[in-house]
């Protein structure tokens, strides 16, 4: 049992996640994420579709920098699959709550700000998981 994604398939599924938030940020008229804000004032919501490339590639940067730094602390195989995987499980995650709360009327969390500490916990969660696995099995 491997307890991470395989690159490609790790990329592709963040990959179409990132676009289907730009697109339901188009979809709502409205970005939620205060950091997003300025630029979505100056250009219009359209600028989200055209910012996923970008996040792309500041996602790929912090993938490789976490996947060096797994890889020379914890000494972890598939360190940077690792980092991705832990990525896709929030982020599925976040555009799940996203759905639900716009299409759905799901109104318990109602604040992406409120769900971060929820997000974060789910990361650590697996993060440990898997950490606590690898080095399991590593060791026999």
């Amino acid at each position: 049992m491997k307890l991470t994604l395989p690159k490609k398939i790790g990329w592709i599924i963040f990959s179409l996640l990132l676009f289907l938030d730009a697109f339901l940020d188009v979809v709502r008229g409205a970005e939620g994420n205060p950091l997003w804000k300025p630029v979505v004032a100056r250009f219009g919501i359209n600028i989200v579709l055209f910012l996923v490339p970008l996040l792309l590639f500041l996602f790929y940067l912090v993938v490789k920098a976490g996947g060096w730094l797994i890889a020379k602390v914890d000494k972890l195989p598939y360190a940077e699959e690792f980092v991705l995987t832990g990525l896709v499980i929030v982020y599925f995650i976040y555009d799940l709550w996203v759905v639900s709360v716009d299409f759905f009327g799901f109104r318990l969390i109602q604040n992406f700000q409120k769900m971060t500490p929820f997000l974060m916990a789910v990361g650590l969660a697996y993060a440990l998981l898997a950490q606590w696995l690898m080095k399991s099995r590593v060791e026999t």
